[in-house]
């Protein structure tokens, strides 16, 4: 209203031109808040601007008028951070190089422990790798096998059974469970144990 007022004075009355330009600047430069909203000032172009309906449920943090000063906020801290880090990196540097200068002897004794972790890592992950892929039986025979309960031997099959009237099972390997003392090879027994109880078969799927 301001804006059309201003520009019919203007137009119908030449005398006090100045004073309708004046009129407009004022009406068109001023900050207007009709609704009398929350205003905040934006830290990028310190000009103040008001709440909006998208910004209800965050206006506290909301410290920017627009997506550009917005943008321009988040450039200069990402600028502020990289000078802020390449001067840590350097002190680190500096750092580093004043100590390695002062044991050459020590170094070589880090070195040496870090090369060792090194290759027992990488060799961690190799066997890892085979075992995925399913070779890791090509580069080492005793991978997934477990012990025999009785005589210790790490096999690939065991039978599962009860040997005792504690009726506590046990992982037995072929062997043994062929021997009078277990099942003599039968899978229900061949009697000579009263207490044994046949309970599977263990395979190494590795």
């Amino acid at each position: 209203m301001r804006l059309r007022l201003a520009a019919l004075v203007l137009a119908t009355s030449p005398a006090n031109s100045l004073v309708a330009r004046s009129f407009v600047r004022m009406a068109s430069s001023s900050f207007r808040n009709p609704h009398n909203l929350p205003v905040k000032t934006c830290v990028v172009c310190q000009r103040p601007f008001t709440w909006r309906k998208k910004w209800e449920k965050d206006w506290d943090e909301i410290t920017t008028c627009s997506k550009r000063c917005n943008s321009e906020r988040k450039a200069a801290n990402k600028a502020a951070l990289q000078l802020e880090h390449g001067a840590s990196w350097r002190e680190a540097r500096d750092a580093e190089a004043s100590a390695s200068s002062h044991s050459d002897a020590d170094d070589g004794a880090v070195d040496d422990g870090k090369a060792a972790r090194k290759a027992a890592k990488k060799a961690a992950k190799a066997l890892r790798r085979a075992k995925r892929e399913g070779t890791a039986r090509m580069m080492d025979a005793t991978v997934g096998q477990k012990p025999c309960d009785l005589c210790s031997r790490s096999v690939d099959t065991l039978v599962r059974c009860q040997l005792s009237t504690s009726k506590e099972w046990s992982m037995v390997c072929g062997r043994c469970w062929k021997t009078p003392a277990v099942a003599g090879g039968v899978v229900d027994g061949d009697g000579s144990n009263p207490n044994y109880r046949y309970g599977g078969l263990w395979k190494n799927l590795a």
